[in-house]
């Protein structure tokens, strides 16, 4: 197992590559730690399954915030506010458009690379954002860290953790926003598997939850010619979102971690191209820091920590 290095553009990327099986991850530490790139295989064929433009220019900076990490808030906090114990407090507007404060701090930060590894089984990298507690609306200091390490197996294990290092309890809440494809098929030949109880429904002017209604994918929702843009509450029992295409031979499977305070809420988006899907594992619904819904209270020196994998079958 190898680690790489390369440019995309201005950024430095780091690659765990498997020689032999092809297998390989691109992570741009320099803009929020995201995957720019996964390709992983199944029976010698290679998938890439999470993609961005070879040109750096027409990706930009990452303006639909693929492969993002959103902490300390996912989605939205209607007009930017919130109160907390007892303190008010006014976050930037960053989505104008819905009048709200939109997916945290980290998504765009430089991340320092604080340890690499490899080994016959496994190669890895950590990486590390320090925030002071001067940003506005938002005065809790923090260490955010995210660990990746792609294994001889075929899976790449994912682990983003948030130490709070200020001397008081803060709220919190993560997603994470990773679009994925299986190329060679579109939406239409593929079925989508995962833990959903209750569809929450969202205004249209604000995009704030507005009521729910069971809704059921455990045996498996045929996406075409159907859509998908909600968030959803998860069942107590399940872990694990697949995307299947039968007509391909191959599923993607991405686990999570579930419990108290972990991933109890999932966003799934059909993109209009019909070539990816958005299955976005959240800890809390949105606009948690107002409705309470999955947020969690990091006391100080505590760690909140998430672990994703990302595998075929």
């Amino acid at each position: 197992m190898n680690i790489l290095t390369s440019t995309y553009g201005s950024y430095q990327s780091y690659i765990l590559k498997n020689p032999i099986t092809g297998d390989e991850v691109h992570i741009l530490p320099e803009l929020g730690g995201i995957i720019r790139q996964l390709t992983l295989t199944k029976e010698g064929e290679s998938f890439t399954v999470i993609d961005t433009p070879a040109d750096a220019e027409a990706f930009g900076a990452n303006p639909k915030y693929a492969s993002a990490f959103l902490f300390p808030w996912p989605s939205r906090i209607k007009d930017g506010h919130y109160t907390y114990r007892g303190e008010s407090y006014q976050l930037p507007i960053n989505e104008p458009e819905k009048q709200a404060a939109i997916h945290g701090i980290v998504h765009h930060e430089n991340f320092e690379v604080v340890e690499e590894w490899t080994s016959v089984s496994a190669a890895g990298i950590r990486l590390r954002y320090e925030h002071d507690g001067s940003y506005e609306g938002y005065p809790f200091p923090f260490r955010f860290e995210i660990r990746y390490e792609l294994l001889s197996t075929g899976k790449l294990d994912i682990m983003p953790q948030a130490v709070n290092t200020g001397g008081e309890t803060m709220p919190v809440a993560l997603g994470w926003h990773p679009y994925f494809q299986l190329p060679g098929g579109t939406v239409d030949d593929w079925t989508i598997y995962f833990p959903a109880a209750q569809q929450i429904h969202l205004d249209d002017e604000f995009m704030m939850p507005a009521g729910s209604e069971p809704f059921d994918a455990t045996e498996g929702y045929k996406l075409k010619n159907r859509s998908l843009d909600a968030i959803y509450q998860l069942n107590e029992a399940g872990y694990l979102t697949q995307l299947v295409s039968a007509k391909q031979g191959v599923t993607l499977n991405l686990e999570y971690t579930r419990g108290e305070g972990k991933v109890n809420y999932q966003v799934v988006y059909t993109f209009p191209d019909r070539e990816r899907v958005a299955m976005e594992p959240l800890t809390a619904n949105v606009n948690a820091f107002n409705n309470g819904e999955g947020l969690y209270e990091l006391q100080p020196e505590e760690t909140y920590q998430m672990n994703y994998q990302v595998y075929l079958s």
